[in-house]
Formats: C-alpha cells, sequence, structure tokens
C-alpha cells in the first residue's frame, strides 16, 4: 500500500515538514512521485522510518542516523534486534525505578523501613550489571569496583534528569563518531590522531571511574567483549568495539601507571 505524505503523517505522528525535511537531506525519500505531484511511500519506506524513529529514541542524532543507514553493511533485521535488547534494558530500569519509587513512598509513609542504600536503585548508570544467572567477569568486577562515587552518581542522575543523561550519551557518540571516522581513514589504533581522541575518553571515563592503567585495559576488555558494550558502538562501525579497544589499550600502557 502507498501513503501520500500526508497519510504517512498521520499514521506515524512526524508531521509533514519534518518528512519533507527528511527527504531534503536524503534521510528518507519518497518511493515515487505520482503524476498528480504527490510523494508516496511504501512498505521499504515505513520500515526506513522506523529505524530512524527507534535511533532517534535511543539518542542518535539526525546526523549519525543518516551515517548508520547509509552504510553499505547495515541490516535492518540486525538493528531490530539491537533495538530490542535496548529498549528491554530500559524496561528493566524503569522497573527498577518504580519498585524504588514504592519503598520510598511506604518508607514515608512509616509502612516499611528503606535501607539508605536502596534509595538509589536504578538510578546508576555507570554500571554494566549482570542478568539473573549470570556471574560478572573480573573485567565487570574490576570496572565496577572503581566507580568514584556511586551515590553521589545516582544523586546527579536523579538532580539532573534526562538532560543528564542526555549529556553523556551526547559525548560518548561524538567520540564513537571520530573513532569510526578513524576506522574509515584506515588509521592504526596506536596513531597519533586516534590516541588524541582515547585521550579526551579517557577524560570523559574520569568524571565517574578511578580510571587507572588496570581500570581502563578492563574497561576496553568490555568494549571488546560484553554484548551491551558492543551493541553501543556496531552501529557507529561493525569494527569499532575491536578498533577502540585496542586503542584503549595503547593509550593506558603508554600513558597511564
Amino acid at each position: 500500500m502507498a501513503y501520500t505524505v500526508k497519510k504517512l503523517s498521520e499514521l506515524s505522528g512526524v508531521t509533514i515538514r519534518t518528512l519533507h525535511f527528511y527527504e531534503e537531506i536524503g534521510l528518507l525519500k519518497p518511493a515515487y512521485h505520482g503524476s498528480n505531484g504527490y510523494r508516496y511511500y511504501e512498505e521499504k519506506e515505513l520500515l526506513q522510518l522506523q529505524q530512524i524513529l527507534f535511533f532517534k529514541e535511543l539518542g542518535f542524532s539526525l546526523k549519525q542516523i543518516q551515517k548508520v543507514l547509509g552504510r553499505d553493511d547495515f541490516d535492518q533485521l540486525s538493528a531490530l534486534y539491537s533495538h530490542r535488547k535496548s529498549l528491554n534494558q530500559e524496561w528493566e530500569k524503569i522497573g527498577l525505578l518504580l519498585k524504588t519509587i514504592d519503598k520510598t513512598i511506604k518508607h514515608m509513609k512509616g509502612k516499611k523501613k528503606m535501607k539508605d542504600k536502596e534509595m538509589f536503585d536504578g538510578f546508576n548508570i555507570t554500571l554494566v550489571k549482570a542478568k539473573k544467572g549470570q556471574s560478572y567477569s573480573a573485567a565487570e568486577e574490576l570496572v565496577g569496583q572503581s566507580v568514584k562515587n556511586p551515590t553521589k552518581s545516582a544523586e546527579d542522575v536523579e538532580k539532573r534528569g534526562k538532560a543528564y543523561y542526555d549529556s553523556i550519551v551526547k559525548t560518548a557518540h561524538a567520540l564513537f563518531e571520530e573513532l569510526a571516522y578513524c576506522i574509515e581513514k584506515g588509521l592504526d589504533p596506536a596513531d597519533g590522531e586516534v590516541q588524541k581522541i582515547i585521550k579526551k575518553h579517557h577524560a570523559f571515563a574520569e568524571q565517574t571511574h578511578s580510571a587507572t592503567k588496570k581500570v581502563y585495559k578492563a574497561l576496553a576488555q568490555l568494549y571488546a567483549e560484553h554484548p551491551e558494550f558492543r551493541k553501543q558502538l556496531d552501529p557507529f562501525h561493525s569494527s569499532l568495539a575491536v578498533f577502540m579497544a585496542e586503542a584503549m589499550r595503547v593509550f593506558a600502557d603508554r600513558e597511564l601507571s
């Protein structure tokens, strides 16, 4: 079935002006233009728009989305599996926050005393948590223990909310983009240009972790091997996780003690 831009706007909730803009920048083009001059969108374009909206929900900029969707090796089905994992993780986080709210209400009403550490369940976004039935690897344990002040991190997230989280995502994505560009240029992980970017990443990590040589190398291992880290990097470039991990190890050996 073919949809006009007006019908697609009604179906998706995306404004007509936005759809026109997506066409102008080459992000989403109509399947064809009718003899009446109308734009028409078919299933392929609907799925493309769905991908755009998924990536926007996950914090990607339009420039980043355009780069990801324009890659020759982009696979829609693989991307959907990745989106599903991300949304499941977010759902788990929301569930934990709801439990924290319920416990806090009972605590304030004097019905059930709440442990101090329970007040911040769900707020700490700096740790990758093992799911039930899984064990933490040595790298996860080391990185988890390196968090400078879990309570302060939780308070920061609580006070600043989504804007604070979005700023973290924006900074990380900018670094990932720079490194992906280095891969496309054929640079080595030890190249000076790459190492300058990694230096910025280390400073970024230092905001929440005591990123010593040992910790930073453990973090590099997680970027390369842990699925929760890999899914953050794969949309930027299929080789980014391994490339970045190696660059981090080089930086750690050269610059950290």
